[in-house]
C-alpha cells in the first residue's frame, strides 16, 4: 500500500519544485524566495545543505552528480554547484526563461524562453561558451532524451519541434502540431510575487489555518503559469508522451512520429496537466498531475491506472525515485506552499519484456555484464588485471540467438566481450599479469614485414569500421563516421538505439532504431547503411528511402569465426571475416562470390572496387584490392605488405593517451576510405594520411604520406609540443582533408559531434628545429630594431600564431605536392576519364604550380651561386614559359654560363616536339 509523508521544507512557504540526481540520492529542493535545500534522500536524519540562489525561479534540473541549472523570470540562467555551495551566472536574457535542460552527460546546458532564442552553453568548459538558435515563437517548455539525442521544443502556439543534437549545432528534425494547447505565460510583477509569497507563507505551527493553506495569493499563481506542455520521453527513448489540449496524454513513437496510445478518464474533469513523467527504470508506468491536483500513475501501454490521489497541495512538479531494491517506486511532488509530498510504493518496476528478471537501475561505479558486442572501455580503469578473468569462453556466444526463451519474452544475447587480445610485447604492464611474456616477441629478424611478430601472438580479431570509436567511460559511440555522416549507438538496459544522423541536413533525413541484435560493424554511404553483427553473423541493410525495401541475411560462421569488417555501396556488399572469408553481395544480399583470402580487419568500397587490410600473425599487416563489377573481376593489389606498424609492437605509441583506444581497434587505423577520385586511402594511428598511387599497376604502385596531422597542428598552435588537439578522418576530397577536430585526452570525437573541419594536404618534409631557428632568428632581428615589444600578451600572442614556413622548405613543400597531385590526377584520367567534368584544369594548375615551386628554387639557388643545382631544377621544369623565366632569373642574377644552358635546354626541347611534328 502506497504511504504518503507530507514535508514542511520551507516554513515561509512559497513555490517549490523539486529535482533529483541520477544517482537519486541527492534531493535538491528550491524555492521560489531564493533558497535551496539539498537533501540526502537515503540519510534523512542529516542535516540538508542549505544554499541561496536566486529568486523567482522558473525551473531547476539537475545537471549531474553535484550540481543544478536554474532559470528566472528575470532571465538568469544559472549553475549552482553543490560541491563548492556557489551559484555562477551563466546567461542572461532580456526577457524570462522558462525552462532547462542538460544534455550530452551534462557536457551541456540548454535554455529558453520569451526571447526567440535557444542558448546551449557549455558547462565542462571554464569559459561556459554559448551558442544560440533562433526561433520562430516563444518558448514554453522543452525536454531531452539522450538514447536518441533528440531536443523536444514546446512553443506558446502549439508546436511542438523536435531538434536532433547529434552534432555541435542542433537541426530540426521533426514538427507537431495541434496536440499540446497553446498557452502564454501570463506577466506578474516578480518583487510583488515575491513579497506576497513570504507574507503569506509566514506561519506558526499553533494558529496557522488549514483553509489559508489552499489560498495561494501569489500573483504568479494562476493556470497560465501552471499547465505544462512538455514532452515527456521514455527512457529508451523511443517514445515520448504529450499533455494535449484535449485533456488527454498522448504517446508516441518517433518512428513517423505516429501516435501509439492515448490516456484518458472519463470521471475526471476537463483540465490541463501541470507535469507528466515516465518511470526511469522500464519505462511502463506514466505518472501525470493536473490543475485540480490529482496524480495519476498509469500502465501506458495497458491504459491501466494503478494509483489515483488528490491532494490538498497546490503542486508544481513530479519527479520518480527509485529505492534501493531498485524495483520500488516513489513519487516526490513540489507544491506552492514550501512543502514536499513524498508517495512511497506506488509501483513496482515490471518484468522487462526483454528478460525475464527485474530491471536494475545502473550504477555509475558498478561494473556491468554487456549484453551485446559492446567496446572494451566500458570501465575507466583499464588497467584493472581482473577485468580479463570473467570473460566467457567462446562457445556460448552463439546461446540463444535464434531460439526464444522458455517464458516467451524476446530473445537474450550473451555476446560477451573478449578483453585478452593485446600482447604486453613491450612490457608496459597493460595487460593482466597472466598474459605477460617472459620472452620478448619484438626480436628484429630479417625480412620481417612491418607488424609482423617473432612467433604468432594472441591478437584478437575485432570488429571494425570506419571512423568508429570506443564507449570511452560513457554509454554511447560511433559505430562509423565518414563524409557522408555517422552513425551512433547508445546502450540501454536491455537493447541499443541507433542513429543515422547526416552532415548534408538538406539532402538526408536523420532516422533511429531499436537495435536488439546488438551491432557492432557497420557501413554508411549515400544510398543506405549496413549493419552487422560480428558474432552471430547477421546482416542487416537499410536504405535512407524507406520506399526501397532492406534486407537481412545470416552468413555462415565457423567456431571462432567473426565478422571483421564490412562495406557497402549502392552497387555492391562486401563482407571479411576473422578467419578469411571475403563475401561479396549485390545491393539486394543477393551472394555473387566466396573466397578464402588472409584474415579480414578492415574495408573499405567505392561503386564495384574494395580494399581491404590483411593481418596474419606471421606475415604482419597487409593489403588486397580487387573489383567485382557485372562486367569485370580482376585482382589490382594480391595482399602486398602494407607499410604500417601495429600499435603494440611500435614503442613510440604514447600508451597513456592511445592505449583505451588500442584495446578497441588493435591495427590502429582511424580509418580507411577512398578519395573523390578513387585512390584508397589510410589514417592510422600516427596520424599520417597515406594514399595508394598508381594502384592498378602492382609494379608501379606506392603509398605516399601526403598529411603528417600532428605536423600540421604543431604549427598551427605556434609549436606546442602538446597542444590535446586530434584530428580524426572524415574524408579526402582532392587535396583536403575532411576531419573533426577533437580536443582533449582523448584522440576520438565525443558527444555532440563537433562540426566538420578542413585541413589541406601538406607533404611531411619540414624539420621543427629548422623552423624553429627561423622563426627565432626573424625575432631576434625585429627584437634589436624595435624596442618594448616584447611584454606578455604579444608573447602570447606569437606563441600561439601559426608558425611561418621558410620560403625554400615551403617550396620545396609545394613541389613535391604539385608533383603529387598531378600524378594522381593524371593516372584517373588516363584510367577513368573525367569525373566530374574540371579535371583538365585541375592538372593545369597543377603543372602551373609546380613550375612556381621550382623557380622559386632556381632563384634560391641563383642567389647563392649555385650553378650546378640550379641547372638541375631548370630541366624538371614543364612549360616553356618556365623557362622564359629562368632565363630572366639567371641574367638578373648575373650568372651567364647558367644562362646559356638555360637557352640550350630550351632550344633541344623546341627541336624535339619539331621532330614529334
Amino acid at each position: 500500500m502506497p504511504r504518503i509523508i507530507d514535508k514542511s521544507v520551507f516554513e515561509y512557504g512559497g513555490k517549490t519544485l523539486v529535482a533529483l540526481t541520477p544517482d537519486f540520492k541527492t534531493l535538491c529542493v528550491a524555492n521560489k524566495n531564493g533558497l535551496s535545500k539539498l537533501l540526502p534522500v537515503d540519510k534523512p536524519e542529516e542535516e540538508p545543505e542549505i544554499l541561496e540562489i536566486s529568486k523567482s525561479l522558473t525551473s531547476v534540473e539537475c545537471d549531474s552528480q553535484s550540481g543544478f541549472l536554474l532559470t528566472t523570470v528575470q532571465g538568469d540562467a544559472y549553475w549552482l554547484n553543490t560541491k563548492t555551495a556557489t551559484d555562477q551566472l551563466l546567461a542572461r536574457s532580456a526577457l524570462p526563461l522558462r525552462d532547462c535542460c542538460v544534455i550530452h552527460s551534462g557536457k551541456m546546458g540548454v535554455f529558453g524562453g520569451d526571447d526567440l532564442e535557444l542558448f546551449l552553453i557549455e558547462l565542462n568548459d571554464e569559459a561556459h561558451r554559448k551558442h544560440s538558435i533562433k526561433v520562430d515563437e516563444q518558448i514554453s517548455q522543452f525536454s531531452y532524451t539522450a538514447q536518441t539525442n533528440l531536443l523536444s521544443i514546446s512553443f506558446i502556439n502549439g508546436v511542438v519541434q523536435f531538434f536532433s543534437v547529434s552534432s555541435t549545432r542542433p537541426y530540426k528534425v521533426h514538427e507537431l502540431t495541434g496536440y499540446i494547447p497553446a498557452n502564454t505565460y501570463k506577466e506578474f510583477d516578480s518583487e510583488a510575487s515575491l513579497s506576497e509569497s513570504a507574507r503569506t507563507g509566514a506561519r506558526d505551527g499553533d494558529t496557522f489555518d488549514e483553509e489559508q493553506e489552499q489560498r495561494i495569493t501569489d500573483p504568479e499563481f494562476c493556470d497560465e503559469n501552471r499547465i505544462c506542455t512538455r514532452a515527456a520521453w521514455h527512457p529508451r527513448g523511443l517514445q515520448f508522451a504529450l499533455p494535449c489540449a484535449d485533456f488527454t496524454i498522448k504517446v508516441f513513437n518517433i518512428k513517423g512520429y505516429s501516435l501509439m496510445k492515448t490516456l484518458k478518464n472519463p470521471a475526471f474533469s476537463a483540465v490541463n496537466f501541470i507535469d507528466l513523467k515516465f518511470d526511469p527504470l522500464q519505462g511502463n508506468f506514466l505518472a501525470s498531475i493536473d490543475l485540480e491536483n490529482i496524480l495519476v500513475v498509469w500502465n501506458w501501454q495497458t491504459t491501466e491506472i494503478m494509483y489515483k490521489s488528490e491532494f490538498k497541495h497546490k503542486l508544481t512538479n513530479l519527479i520518480w525515485k527509485v529505492q534501493k531494491d531498485s524495483k520500488t517506486l516513489d513519487i516526490i511532488l513540489g507544491t506552492w506552499t514550501g512543502e514536499i509530498v513524498t508517495i512511497q510504493g506506488v509501483a513496482e518496476s515490471l518484468p522487462s519484456p526483454n528478460s525475464g528478471s527485474d530491471s536494475i537501475i545502473k550504477d555509475p561505479n558498478a561494473k556491468q555484464n554487456s549484453l551485446f558486442v559492446d567496446s572494451d572501455l566500458d570501465e575507466s580503469d583499464v588497467d584493472d588485471a581482473s577485468r580479463s578473468k570473467d570473460v566467457l569462453p567462446e562457445e556460448n556466444d552463439s546461446e540463444n540467438i535464434f531460439t526464444q526463451e522458455a517464458n516467451g519474452g524476446k530473445r537474450r544475447y550473451h555476446f560477451d566481450d573478449e578483453e585478452d587480445f593485446i600482447d604486453d610485447d613491450d612490457g608496459a604492464g597493460y595487460v593482466s599479469q597472466k598474459k605477460a611474456r617472459q620472452q620478448s616477441p619484438n626480436l628484429p629478424l630479417p625480412g620481417r614485414m612491418p607488424g609482423a611478430s617473432l612467433v604468432p601472438s594472441s591478437f584478437r580479431y575485432k570488429p571494425i569500421s570506419p571512423g568508429a570509436t570506443p564507449y570511452g567511460n560513457g554509454d554511447r559511440r560511433y559505430l562509423t563516421m565518414n563524409d557522408v555522416g555517422y552513425v551512433s549507438v547508445v546502450k540501454n538496459n536491455e537493447q541499443n538505439s541507433i542513429t543515422v544522423s547526416f552532415f548534408d541536413i538538406g539532402r538526408f533525413r536523420e532516422y533511429h532504431f531499436e537495435d536488439l541484435f546488438g551491432y557492432d560493424v557497420c557501413s554508411l554511404n549515400e544510398k543506405g547503411t549496413l549493419f552487422g553483427q560480428s558474432k552471430s553473423g547477421l546482416l542487416h541493410y537499410r536504405s535512407h528511402n524507406m520506399m526501397h525495401s532492406n534486407w537481412t541475411k545470416t552468413i555462415p560462421l565457423q567456431k571462432g569465426e567473426r565478422i571483421s569488417s564490412i562495406a557497402a555501396t549502392p552497387h555492391r556488399v562486401f563482407v571479411g571475416t576473422s578467419f578469411g572469408y571475403m563475401r561479396v553481395f549485390n545491393q539486394y544480399g543477393v551472394p555473387l562470390t566466396v573466397e578464402k583470402v588472409s584474415p579480414v580487419v578492415a574495408l573499405t568500397a567505392q561503386e564495384c572496387k574494395v580494399f581491404v587490410v590483411h593481418y596474419s600473425p606471421y606475415h604482419g599487416l597487409s593489403y588486397s584490392m580487387f573489383e567485382q563489377s557485372p562486367t569485370e573481376s580482376r585482382y589490382y593489389q594480391r595482399e602486398s605488405p602494407l607499410p604500417m606498424v601495429l600499435p603494440q609492437s611500435d614503442p613510440n605509441v604514447g600508451f597513456d593517451v592511445a592505449r583505451e583506444f588500442v584495446k578497441f581497434n588493435p591495427i590502429g587505423l582511424k580509418s580507411v576510405f577512398f578519395s573523390t577520385y578513387g585512390d584508397p586511402c589510410i589514417f592510422g594511428s600516427d596520424n599520417v594520411l597515406m594514399v595508394l598511387s598508381k594502384w592498378r599497376s602492382p609494379l608501379e604502385s606506392r603509398w605516399l604520406p601526403v598529411l603528417d596531422a600532428d605536423l600540421e597542428i604543431w604549427k598551427m598552435t605556434g609549436g606546442k609540443e602538446n597542444s590535446q588537439v586530434h584530428v580524426w578522418p572524415l574524408g579526402l576530397n582532392y587535396d583536403t582533408l575532411n576531419c573533426i577536430f577533437v580536443k582533449g585526452k582523448n584522440m576520438w570525437p565525443e558527444f555532440p559531434l563537433p562540426l566538420p573541419s578542413e585541413m589541406e594536404m601538406r607533404i611531411p618534409i619540414l624539420v621543427k628545429s629548422k623552423v624553429l631557428e627561423d622563426r627565432k632568428r626573424k625575432a631576434d632581428s625585429n627584437g634589436s630594431n624595435e624596442e618594448e615589444v616584447n611584454d606578455q600578451d604579444s608573447a602570447d600572442e606569437k606563441e600561439n600564431s601559426e608558425l611561418v614556413i621558410p620560403p625554400n622548405m615551403a617550396a620545396e613543400e609545394e613541389f613535391l605536392r604539385s608533383k603529387v597531385l598531378s600524378a594522381l590526377l593524371k593516372d584517373t584520367l588516363d584510367n577513368d576519364g573525367e569525373l566530374y567534368g574540371n579535371e583538365n584544369e585541375i592538372l593545369a594548375s597543377l603543372n602551373g604550380a609546380y613550375d612556381k615551386s621550382l623557380l622559386r628554387l632556381f632563384a634560391a639557388a641563383c642567389a647563392d651561386q649555385n650553378i650546378e643545382m640550379a641547372a638541375s631544377l631548370v630541366k624538371e621544369l614543364k612549360q616553356d614559359r618556365a623557362l622564359i623565366a629562368a632565363v630572366k632569373i639567371s641574367e638578373r642574377a648575373e650568372l651567364m654560363e647558367l644562362t646559356k644552358r638555360v637557352n640550350e635546354i630550351r632550344e633541344a626541347r623546341f627541336q624535339q616536339q619539331v621532330g614529334n611534328y
